[in-house]
């Protein structure tokens, strides 16, 4: 009867280590497509503003895309470590022997992509410290005579039509701006999304032809063939997911721009 209920626990804790061991895999994979649809996004606004056919205004979004990814990808690198860090904990609070050895493929490929424009963000840091001190300072003095000409015309804006006329102005073109931002930022979460999703389905689509491959030549076990195709569900019904959002948001930007 002992015997039978240490059996029991076995297999609960095997099934929670399989649970985990996967839900990292899905998780890297996602990782490493993220950072190749980061190279992609940078290889092409480099490649626009060398050619100079891109506005400083795009710049800046796709900059702040840029900064998106990284950001998104920057978590998940940590939720990876913290998953591992739990499991190795787990197996060896069950006696379970765990290999002490760095895993650090996927963080190798990050640092790459970081570190490879380090050079190029400190120069650009610069420019930018320049460019913002004359920038601040003809501000001011754009300020300053704004403010001497908005004086002298406030005193000619003495009828209540003209008033009136103002305030209709300044509350459509309020609205004008708020659906312009929010199409912006729509767009630039679809671009994201569409990012990772083209190297996910890619990732996706060599994970099963090995599966397939593996099965015709009878490499694997049925244990491996299954956890191998929960893990590929997974991470299709992840990437469905982001596919959903993307719709999801172009319609909201159909309907912003009807408004």
């Amino acid at each position: 009867m002992q015997l039978s209920f240490a059996q029991e626990i076995s297999r609960e804790n095997k099934k929670q280590i399989k649970v985990q061991e996967e839900e990292i895999k899905v998780n890297e994979e996602m990782l490493v497509s993220g950072v190749k649809g980061l190279t992609r996004i940078k290889n092409r606004l480099e490649k626009d503003k060398s050619k100079k056919r891109i506005s400083k205004t795009e710049i800046e979004r796709k900059e702040k895309i840029i900064r998106s990814v990284e950001a998104r990808l920057t978590d998940l690198e940590s939720k990876i470590t913290k998953q591992k860090s739990e499991l190795v904990a787990f197996k060896k609070s069950l006696d379970i022997k765990v290999e002490e050895k760095e895993v650090v493929e996927v963080k190798e490929v990050v640092a790459k992509e970081e570190t490879s424009d380090l050079k190029e963000q400190e120069e650009k840091l610069k420019l930018a410290k320049e460019k913002l001190a004359q920038e601040i300072k003809a501000s001011e003095e754009a300020y300053a005579k704004q403010q001497e000409e908005l004086r002298k015309k406030n005193a000619e804006l003495t009828k209540l039509n003209n008033k009136i006329q103002a305030e209709k102005k300044a509350i459509q073109d309020k609205k004008i701006a708020e659906n312009r931002e929010k199409i912006m930022e729509y767009e630039d979460d679809i671009s994201v999304n569409e990012e990772i999703l083209i190297s996910g389905r890619e990732g996706l689509k060599r994970k099963k032809d090995k599966l397939e491959a593996a099965k015709i030549d009878g490499s694997l076990s049925k244990e491996s063939i299954a956890r191998r195709t929960s893990v590929i569900e997974r991470i299709e019904k992840r990437l469905n997911k982001i596919e959903r959002e993307i719709e999801s948001k172009k319609d909201a930007i159909k309907k912003l721009k009807g408004a």
